[in-house]
């Protein structure tokens, strides 16, 4: 059998159509995988609809430690480890800018480290005594499992309300004049 010019054609277009037809399925494939949110999201989400988890957690000085201890206050919720190279970068500025408010904003460190005594070390190194400074060790995750928490560092900024006011995913500068400003001007919406 002789292959004409028009059965060439013909064989053509049907591969181009399989090709095409096998191409769409893929991309339709893609789009699917997109419908359900990550769950970082959608725990966000719910936390901006219904509100900030309380929890309860032991800090590493012994005493519990709850967001309704410091109602009235703005928090910074951190979580991070000794490990995590940028939480390493970012600590120092956070205790910066609690220390330039002097007991207007409180830190609340919330450390993934394996062992206790990572942190216990960590807290040795930066030489950690600020009293606005509360720091725990979430041993089973639970509390960063609360928030969604899957990459470190990150914080949340809540309100005197108690509201989310701002979640920071990933190392931030909290010492520079522009941090500063932003704060003394959320300090500033309390009054």
């Amino acid at each position: 059998m002789k292959f004409t010019p028009a059965h060439k054609a013909m064989a053509m277009v049907i591969a181009f159509a399989f090709v095409l037809g096998a191409a769409w399925i893929r991309y339709h494939d893609f789009l699917s995988q997109g419908q359900r949110a990550p769950e970082a999201a959608v725990k966000l989400n719910e936390i901006e609809k219904s509100g900030i988890p309380d929890f309860s957690i032991e800090s590493i000085d012994g005493k519990t430690l709850s967001l309704k201890n410091f109602a009235g206050k703005l928090i910074i919720l951190n979580f991070w480890a000794s490990w995590c190279d940028p939480c390493i970068a970012e600590f120092p500025s956070l205790m910066k800018l609690v220390g330039k408010f002097k007991g207007d904003i409180v830190l609340l460190a919330i450390s993934a480290d394996y062992e206790e005594a990572d942190v216990t070390a960590f807290l040795k190194a930066f030489k950690v005594n600020d009293p606005n400074v509360y720091v725990a060790w979430d041993k089973g995750y639970t509390v960063a499992n609360q928030f969604g928490t899957s990459r470190l560092p990150e914080s949340y900024i809540i309100g005197p309300d108690g509201k989310l006011i701002r979640k920071v995913a990933g190392v931030d500068d909290w010492s520079t004049p522009e941090a500063y400003e932003y704060f003394e001007h959320l300090l500033n919406q309390k009054k």
